[in-house]
């Protein structure tokens, strides 16, 4: 999907900063297409999906194997939606091996079997997965690629770095937004270029999420860029207003990874003058680190 297609389930129509998610892709410097952090974080579901008797991860692997498409991707769904809720599964290794074959035999079936299963691999941090992760990012689904780079990210995996950062260069700003934050997760040096050409885009979204992964990786090119996000003022509606708070506090997360007195002496400003409490609060944490 272009990025001129309005959708609102659609990962990176509508930036949404995170920088306290749980997850490890989103650690206080990733700033979240909205899209996932509905599915990764449970907060879409499919209520005449949810089981009140949960499966085992065998029955549901048989499920994926059925010949039954609708009968696969809800397979899929329950395991993702299981494992993001913090239910206990059991997952061996001969099973994790059986998941990401699945994963990989699914690239002709119905696109919602490997967006789940890339959740349920990501979640499960399988290493092993991450070379068919890397193939997915080609894939024909916008949302199998976004997915599947969510899941290279959380696994933290090297490997991974490649496929992310020529994801890059997709034509879904979705897409070039998720492999912004698998690159930023994976600290991956060789992506730096990349990411100072994106300080100059005009997509502030794109941006943003570049300076935070820059500054994981003390890139001091990024410092102007920061400074221009901990300078947002608000506008006086509150779903922007909510969007430039969790920018400011991205780029004062940020802030910590540089030892520069311009970002010191801005945060020391927003301790003490910023309106929003909350920044204000999260300027003096970061002082007293």
């Amino acid at each position: 999907m272009s990025e001129n297609q309005s959708n609102p389930g659609v990962p990176g129509q509508d930036p949404l900063y995170a920088p306290e998610s749980g997850f490890s892709l989103f650690i206080k410097l990733f700033i979240v297409p909205a899209g996932i952090v509905a599915i990764a974080l449970g907060i879409f579901f499919l209520g005449t999906l949810a089981l009140q008797h949960p499966k085992t991860a065998q029955q549901y692997l048989e499920e994926l194997k059925s010949d039954s498409t609708s009968r696969r991707w809800q397979a899929a769904y329950e395991l993702s939606r299981i494992m993001n809720q913090g239910d206990k599964i059991q997952f061996d290794d001969n099973l994790k091996a059986q998941l990401v074959s699945t994963f990989a035999e699914a690239k002709d079936d119905d696109p919602r079997v490997r967006e789940y299963l890339a959740l349920v691999l990501g979640r499960l941090k399988e290493k092993s997965a991450v070379p068919e992760l890397a193939k997915a990012v080609k894939d024909n689904s916008v949302d199998v690629k976004v997915y599947s780079l969510w899941a290279i990210g959380n696994i933290e995996d090297a490997a991974g770095g490649p496929a992310a950062l020529e994801a890059l260069s997709d034509p879904d700003t979705g897409v070039q937004r998720m492999a912004v934050g698998a690159l930023s997760s994976l600290r991956y040096a060789p992506a730096k270029n990349a990411l100072e050409a994106n300080l100059n885009s005009s997509n502030l979204a794109l941006k943003y999420d570049s300076a935070v992964a820059l500054a994981r990786l003390k890139d001091e090119k990024t410092i102007l860029t920061l400074l221009e996000m901990m300078n947002l003022k608000a506008t006086g509606k509150a779903e922007d207003d909510e969007i430039l708070q969790s920018a400011k506090l991205a780029a004062i997360e940020g802030s910590k990874e540089l030892s520069n007195s311009q970002l010191h002496q801005k945060v020391v400003d927003l301790s003490k003058n910023d309106p929003d409490l909350k920044v204000r609060d999260a300027a003096l944490q970061t002082l007293k680190k």
